[in-house]
């Protein structure tokens, strides 16, 4: 398999990249289409879709094929992936149950193959409750193929906006919508890492009590609270009800197997002391807060991945980089270095975006639905 990443400011821009692309008899059969929802999805699906190359869609928070991050642009990656090892599935779920039709796509994937792998994107309006969209559509998912699946992913962005966003194959484009690359897991392997260079510190701490993404007491103390001291504040009553930070807060949630996983500090509640949580969380979860990143964890990350990628995925041929919107805060200028050093070290073509909640493989441990992380999967023909 071969493969070539591709990036533009416009479809005219596109249209002369995929030219230059296919001058040396390069005849991809797929595009991972990473797109602003600025830019004309109309017209570069139908470009796409008039060379014969099938589309997995997806609006972005910022898009790349390097350590260069654009936005309002399109970034492509384009494999010559033998038809027969892959199915695309899109499904709108609107005034439907989205697990429900996450289990109906599952089933069909695994129709199509015994051993089916995953890459999957949502579309989803940020301003409503899109929790249906995380945990749950991962677990709907192996509840029909199992939990050693491999899934990886991440859920459509738009420019910030937090409003509706979009994925999208040849034939629909949906802000409710629910899209799926299945792998011939026989024939294909997508394997990579879910990594999100943010250090645990202090003791482990106990949420001693929580109602859906909202936490009210860390062990047994008022959950607010308990996130003001830890950040060295002291607030009056009138400066606690307009608090916001500026920088995001963000703690690591244990699991009984493989890495811990980051949830992000949503909004406070000062009337009830609590705060809500992007990402799911349960009474009984450990967590410790976190550090910010620096250089040194940037190259941690470059190392492990150049790691996995001689140790596991030697004669990999393609990379897929599903990276969350708060890390371009978190990260500053490093983001670039970040992708920049994990595309070096495995060393092939790459596209990635900036998500709205990404999907993958602890190390040595489960599928799950992460915030502030960056999930990479490397792809190649066994």
């Amino acid at each position: 398999m071969k493969a070539k990443s591709i990036k533009g400011k416009s479809p005219q821009e596109i249209r002369t990249t995929l030219g230059n692309a296919r001058s040396d008899g390069f005849k991809p059969t797929l595009a991972f289409v990473f797109i602003s929802i600025q830019n004309d999805l109309k017209a570069v699906s139908e470009l796409l879709d008039k060379e014969g190359i099938q589309i997995f869609g997806a609006t972005t928070g910022g898009e790349f094929i390097d350590g260069n991050i654009e936005s309002g642009s399109v970034a492509i990656l384009l494999l010559d992936m033998k038809p027969e090892y892959f199915a695309l599935l899109l499904e709108d779920y609107r005034d439907r149950d989205p697990e429900a039709v996450a289990r109906q796509m599952s089933a069909k994937a695994k129709e199509t193959f015994k051993n089916p792998s995953f890459i999957i994107s949502a579309s989803i309006n940020a301003r409503e409750n899109s929790e249906a969209l995380g945990e749950p559509l991962i677990k709907a998912m192996e509840s029909v193929t199992g939990k050693e699946t491999n899934i990886w992913g991440g859920r459509a962005g738009d420019d910030f906006v937090f409003n509706d966003t979009v994925v999208f194959n040849n034939n629909l484009s949906t802000e409710r919508g629910i899209l799926m690359l299945v792998l011939d897991g026989d024939k294909m392997i997508a394997r990579g890492e879910a990594a999100s260079g943010l250090k645990a510190v202090g003791t482990e701490k106990i949420i001693t009590k929580a109602s859906g993404n909202w936490v009210y007491e860390i062990d047994h103390q008022p959950a607010a609270e308990m996130v003001l001291k830890y950040l060295g504040l002291k607030l009056s009553q009138e400066e606690a009800e307009t608090f916001f930070p500026k920088e995001g807060i963000m703690f690591s949630v244990s699991r009984d197997k493989g890495d811990p996983v980051i949830r992000a500090v949503g909004v406070f509640n000062w009337k009830d002391k609590s705060f809500s949580t992007l990402g799911s969380i349960r009474e009984g979860d450990r967590i410790r807060l976190t550090l910010p990143p620096d250089f040194e964890l940037v190259e941690e990350l470059s190392r492990n991945a150049e790691i996995i990628s001689r140790q596991e995925l030697p004669g990999t041929e393609a990379l897929l980089m599903f990276s969350c919107v708060g890390r371009l805060g978190q990260f500053g200028p490093l983001i670039g270095d970040e992708i920049e050093g994990i595309r070096k070290a495995i060393g092939v073509p790459l596209a990635g975006f900036f998500t709205y909640g990404e999907f993958g493989r602890t190390r040595n441990g489960n599928n799950e639905f992460h915030t502030s992380t960056c999930c990479w999967v490397a792809l190649k023909e066994k």
